[in-house]
């Protein structure tokens, strides 16, 4: 997959083909590292699922079913991933590409500084933290849940949830903006266990 194609994924993709074929084929660059443990991503609601990835040499490996003993666990609604992976934010991401003067430019990860035992540190938190991205164009919220250690996973009820507009967090993410800088901005909400996630933030962010 070019990052044409990339751009122009239909929304209709069902949770089971943007797992197995999409995910792998994506042309975003993630840095060039592997990681012993993955994560276990569970989509709910109709043609939903349980999916695992994982980062090999820099390329990410996907399977159906839940791994053992994943970094953490990751649930979201179908209408979620279809806007994250096809729809409103990745139209987002486009529009702000183009301003950036990257035009249908893949999204690059590369520099993240992922290490094995940084990431593998993650399975001892304990808690989830919830993502809600606030989409006022279309008046609707998009949830996106990580949940660390051997709990299960959580949705409704999280440790620490993070309120974000859905511009700004595109911006950011196309701006590849520190996490931890955004943190410390004041333009985030957040409610609940903020040690938490900034424990998280910093086993996965600190060189």
């Amino acid at each position: 997959m070019n990052a044409e194609e990339f751009w122009n994924l239909p929304r209709s993709a069902a949770p089971t083909k943007v797992f197995l074929e999409l995910a792998p084929a994506l042309p975003v660059r993630l840095p060039a590292a592997t990681l012993q443990q993955g994560v276990v991503i569970e989509v709910r609601g109709a043609g939903g699922g349980v999916w695992s990835g994982r980062l090999v040499d820099g390329r990410l490996q996907t399977q159906e079913g839940a791994s053992a003993d994943p970094i953490c666990r990751v649930v979201l609604e179908r209408g979620t991933l279809r806007e994250l992976v096809a729809g409103s934010l990745r139209d987002r991401g486009l529009q702000i590409m183009e301003k950036l003067g990257r035009p249908r430019a893949a999204p690059d990860f590369s520099r993240l500084p992922v290490r094995d035992d940084r990431a593998r540190a993650l399975t001892g938190l304990q808690g989830s933290v919830a993502l809600d991205i606030v989409d006022r164009r279309f008046g609707e919220t998009l949830r996106v849940v990580f949940t660390f250690g051997a709990g299960p996973a959580a949705f409704e009820t999280a440790s620490a949830t993070v309120t974000v507009d859905a511009d700004e967090a595109v911006t950011w993410i196309a701006g590849r903006v520190d996490p931890r800088v955004i943190l410390k901005s004041g333009r985030l909400r957040v409610d609940g266990d903020l040690s938490l996630l900034t424990r998280a933030l910093g086993l996965l962010l600190e060189p």
